[in-house]
């Protein structure tokens, strides 16, 4: 008798060897013959694989056994939002104000997990920076997954609007995601990338994390795809200490009736 056995399929995770009159976790349906539900459940099913025996294909991440060349310190509050992310198991949102060090927090955190990581950018041009700052950190190889492009490395980075075809059909080679300007990640497109993925690990990093409000309405909220806040600092908590003084300047415009009809149609979009 063949054993049972649970495998990445397209974004969802598929059991072989278990016929529809068994009993499964309510997460499952029965699609085409198999039981099948959203990869992103994969963290939850560890025990009951285990204690029916099941056998897991699904994992293909790969330790890093990297070493970090950017040999400059953490300020206190990087320290401390690792600490809280790693105290979360791995899960939830790091928000910090632009400026204040959020790709160092995310290179200590690849480090630190030692296992294949993808980055998730909102464009073209914060792929390259993501790219070039990786490069530098680890001195290795580094993946591109987007319209340009299409290299996958044990580190990767792509962007929200390839990452759908990415997880696809590479989803299960990356441990660790990273969402870059994690406030995009609701959209209703981009956000059915993280169900998509069997990544146990996962870290949003924004300086604007979205409202209730804006993960509504057909919008997906962060704490269901990613986990929720784990650390917090205010522009106001970091400025003339880690970061520079700064101030406000409000310029006041007059906009025309046209003009202030595209505004308002495109605010409302």
């Amino acid at each position: 008798m063949t054993q049972p056995s649970l495998s990445f399929q397209g974004g969802t995770l598929v059991l072989y060897g278990i016929d529809q009159s068994e009993t499964v976790p309510p997460i499952f349906q029965w699609i085409k013959a198999r039981w099948r539900c959203e990869a992103y459940h994969y963290s939850t099913l560890g025990a009951w694989l285990r204690e029916r025996k099941i056998r897991d294909t699904v994992a293909r991440w790969q330790p890093l056994n990297l070493t970090l060349h950017d040999q400059r310190e953490p300020h206190d509050y990087q320290l401390e939002a690792l600490k809280a992310w790693q105290g979360a198991n791995h899960l939830g949102s790091i928000v910090l104000p632009t400026g204040a060090g959020k790709t160092f927090v995310a290179i200590h955190a690849i480090q630190r997990v030692n296992r294949s990581t993808l980055v998730v950018a909102p464009t073209i041009d914060l792929l390259h920076q993501w790219y070039a700052r990786l490069v530098n950190a680890f001195i290795t190889e580094v993946g591109v997954y987007y319209g340009g492009e299409k290299i996958i490395k044990p580190i990767t980075v792509t962007t929200y609007h390839s990452a759908g075809d990415l997880m696809a059909n590479y989803g299960n080679d990356f441990k660790l995601i990273i969402y870059d300007e994690v406030h995009h990640l609701p959209a209703p497109s981009w956000g059915e990338t993280a169900l998509m993925a069997p990544a146990p690990f996962r870290l949003g990093l924004t300086a604007t994390y979205p409202t209730q409000a804006e993960q509504q309405d057909g919008r997906w909220s962060l704490d269901h795809l990613i986990g929720p806040i784990i650390y917090e600092k205010q522009v106001d908590e970091l400025a003339g200490k880690k970061l520079a003084e700064y101030r406000n300047e409000r310029i006041r415009v007059t906009l025309t009736a046209a003009e202030r009809e595209q505004y308002d149609n495109y605010y409302a979009i």
